[in-house]
């Protein structure tokens, strides 16, 4: 059976409007897997997914009662954000395999991601995340927890953390031992929980990690065939939002690596899901998909999407 890592975007879980309950993430989680139907059984999956809105509220629900219990650092969020996602994850897969007849049972995995310390991104925090703060407020976080900060717009001013490049996903023979024994595994979430090397130990760090690098890390590590990243639209673009924009089909990894280093994909959206597909390729991988939720079985079957090949 052939292996695959599905990355959720973010409306996989919440869209646009949506209130943002609990469960509302649970009703969004069972549209994209019956989505997915058939393909569920047809190939050995993986499933990683973002975290952003989640882990945002999570910083918010921190911040606002942080005069009555202590606020956990933003990896331990992360993890938080796992167990919430992975939750919703859990009950809507158990709607979708009685459905759809599915045999594998789900399982979900905290993961870590190992990153580099001295990743330049350390030195040069530029992910905005968290609430927003006027001016005094983030002066004072800027001397006393010695937060980068930056004006984010008229809005507000907001926190800044690193986005270092992920190296190596921990749990990787605890996932391949859960799809040995049947199991669908879901991890990585939001990227996986970064940490660092110290002293022989690992320990976390106030990081974001692209989820898109992270599953391209994931694919590769487990040797999977092929990496299905799933967004908002049905393809990557030449000239997106333009009268002569093209949607790119079928390319090789030269054609694309070309289009990507000419700089003509957003570096905050669909850049980092290039440059995902790319290092995959690279590293062993067939085929790699990027298209919308409800194109996924369509360009698994080569008939929708960007699929980059070697």
């Amino acid at each position: 059976m052939e292996r695959i890592v599905i990355a959720f975007g973010g409306n996989a879980l919440l869209r646009k409007g949506d209130s943002g309950d609990f469960e509302t993430q649970s009703a969004r989680a069972y549209e994209a897997f019956s989505s997915l139907g058939s393909a569920l059984a047809e190939y050995e999956v993986v499933i990683s997914h973002g975290n952003g809105p989640q882990v945002g509220n999570i910083l918010l629900q921190n911040e606002f009662s942080r005069n009555v219990t202590q606020p956990m650092p933003l990896y331990s969020c992360g993890a938080m954000s796992q167990g919430l996602i992975g939750l919703a994850l859990s009950f809507a897969y158990e709607r979708a395999k009685y459905e759809f007849g599915l045999s594998r049972d789900i399982s979900v995995l905290m993961t870590r991601t190992l990153v580099d310390k001295n990743d330049p991104s350390f030195t040069n925090p530029s992910k905005p995340i968290g609430p927003f703060y006027t001016e005094e407020e983030a002066a004072k976080n800027m001397k006393e927890k010695k937060w980068s900060m930056k004006e984010d717009s008229g809005r507000g001013w907001r926190r800044l953390v690193p986005s270092p490049d992920p190296i190596e996903i921990l749990e990787r023979k605890q996932i391949l031992s859960l799809l040995s024994n049947g199991f669908l595994p879901v991890c990585s979430g939001g990227g996986g929980i970064p940490v660092v090397k110290s002293n022989g130990f690992y320990e976390g760090v106030d990081a974001v990690i692209d989820k898109d690098l992270a599953s391209s890390v994931l694919a590769s590590s487990i040797n999977a065939r092929r990496l299905v990243i799933l967004t908002d639209v049905e393809n990557a673009f030449l000239a997106y939002g333009k009268p002569e924009q093209e949607a790119i089909g079928i390319v090789n990894l030269d054609k694309i690596t070309a289009y990507s280093e000419s700089g003509v994909f957003a570096k905050g959206s669909m850049g980092p899901k290039i440059t995902a597909a790319i290092r995959f390729i690279r590293s062993g991988g067939k085929e790699a998909i990027i298209t919308s939720l409800d194109n996924a079985r369509a360009a698994l079957a080569g008939k929708a999407g960007t699929i980059i090949r070697p």
